[in-house]
């Protein structure tokens, strides 16, 4: 026997004892708590579960009061969102599908733009609008036989002439009167 196995013994000894003691401890002290964690309960019943009190005069708000300046500049600053989404996505050359959402996207906004201006400028922002709807043609075709400059070429002078004559400061006097 070495110097080593006096310490091999006793630690031995020592892990039994400590080990004894745990098994002890938890067999005397049973589980009790951990059954009550995991036994159900029965719901109790609320006494307001069954007190309900029906609103008899629902109180009428008045309708959103919103210029027709400020749905035509929200419907501005749409588009011009979807026509920078477009512009970046033809340079990437990213997929056709998406391309024809933004275009979608962009003809969408240029509308409800549309139903806020007099009737005179309408007609032409109509022609604006067939622009787009134009480039949004060119997408039937396959994309070998479409050219992407042409194409950002019609989408940069429309947004031109749309950022000059319908931008939201020069078209506050082509809007109409409050509906």
């Amino acid at each position: 026997m070495g110097p080593n196995s006096y310490y091999r013994n006793n630690h031995r000894w020592w892990v039994i004892l400590v080990v004894s003691w745990c098994v002890l401890t938890v067999s005397l002290g049973g589980c009790t708590t951990l059954r009550k964690k995991f036994t159900r309960k029965k719901k109790e019943k609320t006494s307001q579960a069954g007190l309900f009190v029906p609103v008899l005069d629902p109180i009428d708000y008045p309708p959103p009061t919103i210029s027709v300046s400020e749905r035509y500049q929200y419907h501005y600053s749409l588009w011009k969102i979807w026509y920078r989404d477009l512009l970046e996505n033809l340079e990437r050359r990213e997929s056709d599908k998406r391309q024809r959402y933004l275009l979608g996207q962009a003809i969408a906004s240029l509308e409800e733009m549309k139903k806020w201006l007099n009737a005179e400028q309408q007609a032409k922002f109509n022609r604006c609008i067939d622009d787009w709807q134009e480039v949004l043609a060119m997408y039937d075709h396959p994309a070998a036989m479409r050219s992407d400059v042409t194409i950002r070429r019609k989408i940069n002078a429309s947004a031109k002439k749309i950022r000059d004559q319908f931008n939201p400061k020069a078209a506050s006097h082509i809007l109409i009167s409050q509906p």
